[in-house]
């Protein structure tokens, strides 16, 4: 606050106002009263300063996964991408079998937009969206690919009828002596085709979408922890670790064993959500294809 000099005018001008000695030291007392109040009320106290970028104290981050109660678990995706195709966004032609929507893609994968996911599992569960159809069968593949070569070579291949209604199918791969257990560290490519026709193979009647999935070794301690602890706690682990095949599958198995448990439903939203597939994430879980034979299929593509 600037102080200054009190002047009075009178007929000859401005000059300093005089007054006597006790009435200016009271003046003067009054003024820096007055000076002390303004900067005792303007100046914060010391010691109860808060700072409201700082959580509270005992007050959840909301990107702390153990300490979430509405079900929002938010997974860490691999850098990583791979050329793919997740969605496929239309109708192929007059022909379809696939009813199809401007806001709902017709196939699609549930794979985050980097088209791999990766698991621990040697026989993991591959989920994929179906919209209402007629479509008379549908096809699953899944190759080994060489990263040097580019080659691949068939480990998995089956046909079956598809739930006309729409939603979330998906098939466990088999666990016998004919198929192979998923390689550490190795790259595989996955598909789901739809077929109109079978006697019309063309993209007219069929329409086809793949992505890719990656078998990874995971640190001792974590792997150790998932033994102790329940089905339901490791989703937060799943989620941290990125592993996204183990964490779809723990958490439809949970939701078709809890079906009314809407902490379940919110967490497989949120994660669907996360990977920017929202227009499908509240269409209901349907059939796994657990026990699947083979039909007779060339080696190669």
């Amino acid at each position: 606050m600037k102080l200054t000099k009190l002047t009075i005018v009178n007929s000859s001008g401005i000059s300093p106002l005089k007054m006597p000695r006790e009435r200016t030291g009271w003046l003067v007392s009054t003024i820096c009263l007055t000076v002390l109040s303004l900067l005792h009320c303007s100046l914060p106290v010391l010691g109860q300063v808060h700072n409201s970028n700082q959580p509270t104290p005992g007050q959840p981050n909301p990107r702390d996964n153990s300490k979430n109660q509405n079900g929002d678990v938010k997974v860490n995706i691999p850098d990583r991408g791979l050329p793919g195709r997740r969605e496929v966004g239309g109708t192929r032609g007059p022909n379809t079998c696939i009813s199809s929507s401007s806001e709902i893609p017709t196939l699609t994968l549930l794979l985050p937009p980097t088209n791999l996911g990766l698991t621990t599992a040697a026989y993991p569960r591959f989920f994929w969206y179906t919209p209402t159809n007629k479509a008379h069968r549908v096809k699953f593949s899944l190759y080994q690919v060489n990263e040097q070569t580019q080659q691949d070579t068939l480990v998995y291949d089956t046909t079956f009828i598809p739930n006309r209604a729409a939603g979330i199918s998906s098939l466990t791969l088999p666990s016998n002596s004919n198929v192979p257990p998923l390689a550490i560290n190795q790259l595989y490519q996955w598909s789901v085709s739809i077929i109109c026709n079978p006697q019309d193979t063309s993209p007219r009647s069929m329409m086809t979408v793949d992505g890719w999935v990656q078998r990874v070794a995971i640190n001792p301690n974590v792997a150790n922890k998932l033994q102790q602890i329940s089905q339901r706690d490791r989703i937060l682990v799943y989620a941290e670790q990125g592993l996204w095949f183990d964490l779809l599958s723990t958490v439809a198995d949970l939701r078709t064993a809890q079906p009314s448990d809407t902490t379940l439903l919110n967490t497989w939203v949120s994660l669907l959500t996360q990977v920017n597939l929202e227009t499908i994430a509240q269409q209901p879980l349907l059939q796994n294809y657990l026990q699947l034979k083979s039909v007779p299929i060339s080696p190669s593509r």
